[in-house]
């Protein structure tokens, strides 16, 4: 081989190594961010399971021996038997219409978000972990995109009859478990009782069939921190809230002392279900977010992602907060400092959260 040769052939071999050397260089890459990614999933399941284990730890301690030890649900922090702490959670879209009240089982929901939907009308997301004895859940009504996103935060299943377009895309787009009447109707049904489309309804048989059908069991989310109630001379006298939203639809939340909780009032007259349970929560949170409107139907398009101010009301007492929701499917947490550090520490119970634009007057 003449030196020519001998040149070219040692050159062609360099330039054939420094790629496959390149190659293993990105698939090397490529590699340690999905074992990066994957360690950071695992080491939030391990922080999440570890927080369970202390938890039980606690309460062990504190429960005599012939008690049965309880643990906090982790959508509402309630102490519950060890296996219910994590079941799958049910998110329902419940209709405010004034012909669609009084509401059935929105007194039961475990968390419940308010937002308008257009023109000033609110609209509920009632979010269950105990489906127990819910014979009629509804009116229910249609999806809306900031809803399915507020869903998301607990990975619920969601239910609705049909949406707006941008709204029925993202369900479909995201792969979102949904259970929409327009193709499902057998788990629903119309009170003839009540004008459309503020008649449709559901319940624990239906929803607990439908989970059972897709194999949906139990949740995969990181939940809110719970503390225990203060006792009675802990408790503030300061009173309740008020949110302005438009006339037929103002609320208002009158605390009560002896109770601990905060009973709701819906234009002034108390808020009950339609078997009589009156509305109330352990806690209210109010959400100040950017909000606009979209298209001539008055659809408003909600900036519930990002970061922002908020009211938050237990133990009798209300104070100015702050919330941040980094993503999408991330849940929102609400905070003392505008720095974010120190979470807030919510009584075990129902949370309310009320979600309003900036130029909602909020009286406390």
């Amino acid at each position: 081989m003449n030196l020519d040769k001998l040149k070219y052939f040692f050159r062609d071999k360099i330039f054939r190594n420094s790629k496959i050397w390149f190659l293993m260089g990105i698939m090397f890459f490529i590699a340690s961010i999905f074992l990066v990614v994957l360690l950071s999933i695992n080491l939030a399941k391990i922080r999440y399971q570890k927080k369970q284990i202390l938890e039980v730890k606690r309460v062990e301690e504190t429960q005599g021996e012939d008690e049965e030890i309880k643990i906090r649900r982790s959508l509402d922090g309630v102490y519950v038997s060890i296996g219910e702490e994590n079941n799958y959670p049910v998110a329902v879209m419940i209709d405010n219409h004034p012909g669609a009240r009084p509401q059935s089982s929105l007194a039961r929901a475990n968390l419940v978000y308010e937002a308008e939907a257009e023109g000033g009308i609110t609209r509920y997301l009632a979010i269950y972990a105990d489906l127990n004895d819910l014979k009629e859940i509804g009116p229910i009504r249609s999806a809306r995109p900031y809803f399915i996103d507020l869903a998301r935060e607990t990975s619920a299943l969601y239910v609705h009859v049909g949406g707006s377009a941008g709204a029925l895309a993202m369900l479909a787009q995201n792969k979102i478990p949904d259970m929409n009447e327009f193709y499902n109707g057998k788990y629903f049904w119309r009170d003839t009782d009540r004008t459309a489309p503020h008649n449709i309804y559901t319940s624990q048989a239906n929803l607990e069939k439908y989970l059972q059908s897709e194999n949906l069991q139990n949740g995969k989310y990181l939940s809110w921190k719970y503390k225990d109630d203060l006792s009675g001379e802990e408790r503030s006298d300061v009173g309740g809230i008020k949110i302005g939203y438009r006339s037929g639809f103002t609320v208002s939340w009158q605390y009560d002392k002896q109770n601990n909780n905060y009973l709701r009032y819906l234009n002034s007259r108390v808020h009950t279900d339609r078997d009589g349970h009156s509305v109330a929560a352990k806690n209210i949170l109010v959400q100040v977010v950017p909000a606009e409107e979209i298209d001539k139907d008055l659809r408003l398009k909600m900036e519930i992602v990002g970061t922002g101010k908020a009211v938050a009301c237990l133990d009798g007492e209300c104070q100015n907060a702050y919330w941040r929701k980094k993503t999408t499917t991330t849940r929102t947490r609400f905070y003392i400092d505008s720095e974010y550090v120190e979470e807030i520490e919510l009584n075990g119970g129902t949370t309310w959260v009320e979600i309003v634009r900036p130029e909602i007057i909020i009286e406390y």
